[in-house]
């Protein structure tokens, strides 16, 4: 469910604070004590405390057991959980050791946890943490907080990465919204060396910097509610992205789409002039209402393939959702002749 993690109780390996409880939509997890701080506590908590170990592979060739010296088996020590097969050179990055990057950053008070857990069965693993002070405002009451997260994984999908994001994660679908989220983010294969002492300085210092392409997002959003959109120019640009590459929106014959494209048109028209938070003065009316109503579209609205829930999120990270999203930004951006 969700890509959640259960263990053998029933209950996700996910913990969250108290005050984010209404952001955890599936309502999973443990909430942990609003004492306990430490990346520790948390881990524990979230019966995340375990480690990744590796095993050898073995083949049976001709009645005999003859190791696979080229791969080797990724387990969870805590159940033998197996994971992945990975090859020779992988170096699993234990979770304490992948989350310990932000720990200074956490006593010194700059950023507080707010989430962690693991998805996929154990495959994955991430923690969220806001940055402390106040929230950036786009418009009044339309406000933009600014996470720190962390994701990793233990076969090979994803490389450990730290990025800084304005979605709060909780599941496998938050998880891969924050990651498309456009901004500077560090990288890295689990190969020997990862967690070296430059390595982690320049992680910090990449975090500083993806911290303020939030805030330079902040500002772009300000320029898009400053513009005013009239109804048909919004028409005009939600059938730009549904129609993309058929010719000129005013040129288009819409009595030759399809009924998923006119579904599409409709659903846009609804999240622009109805959709949750469209009513916020800077949104309603606007460039940022609009770009807002096609990101909420392709997060949580557009029907895809068989399944809008499993595999959602990796249509709105990997699939045609991301390409949808950055159009859009792309259309308003050449429309209003803005800096991205």
């Amino acid at each position: 469910m969700h890509d959640l993690d259960f263990n053998r109780n029933g209950i996700a390996r996910f913990a969250y604070r108290q005050k984010h409880v209404d952001k955890v939509w599936h309502r999973h997890g443990v909430q942990i004590p609003e004492d306990q701080r430490t990346i520790d506590q948390w881990l524990t908590t979230a019966s995340m405390d375990h480690r990744i170990e590796q095993a050898p592979l073995y083949a049976l060739i001709d009645g005999e057991h003859v190791e696979v010296p080229s791969h080797k088996l990724v387990y969870r020590d805590s159940d033998n959980k197996q994971l992945s097969v990975m090859g020779k050179d992988y170096r699993p990055v234990q979770t304490r050791e992948a989350f310990s990057i932000l720990e200074d950053l956490v006593q010194g008070g700059e950023i507080e946890i707010d989430t962690m857990g693991t998805l996929r069965e154990g495959r994955r693993a991430f923690i969220a943490a806001s940055i402390t002070g106040d929230p950036l405002e786009v418009v009044p009451g339309d406000m933009l907080e600014r996470y720190l997260l962390c994701a990793d994984s233990y076969d090979g999908s994803l490389a450990l990465t730290y990025t800084s994001v304005a979605t709060l994660t909780v599941c496998q679908n938050t998880l891969r919204a924050a990651l498309n989220e456009k901004g500077r983010t560090a990288k890295g294969k689990h190969t020997q060396g990862i967690m070296s002492t430059a390595r982690v300085a320049k992680l910090r210092e990449t975090l500083g910097i993806a911290t303020a392409q939030i805030e330079d997002f902040a500002q772009f959003g300000k320029k898009l509610a400053s513009i005013k959109m009239s109804d048909s120019e919004v028409y005009d640009f939600h059938k730009s992205l549904v129609f993309a590459g058929k010719g000129v929106p005013g040129t288009i014959d819409e009595e030759s789409t399809t009924p998923q494209q006119r579904t599409a048109l409709g659903e846009l028209g609804w999240l622009y002039f109805d959709g949750p938070g469209q009513e916020l003065e800077g949104r309603a009316g606007t460039a940022w209402g609009a770009l807002n109503s096609v990101t909420a579209w392709t997060n949580h609205v557009k029907n895809h393939r068989r399944d809008v829930t499993t595999d959602r999120t990796h249509f709105v990270l990997y699939g045609s959702g991301n390409t949808i999203n950055e159009r859009a930004k792309d259309l308003l951006v050449n429309q209003y002749a803005l800096a991205a």
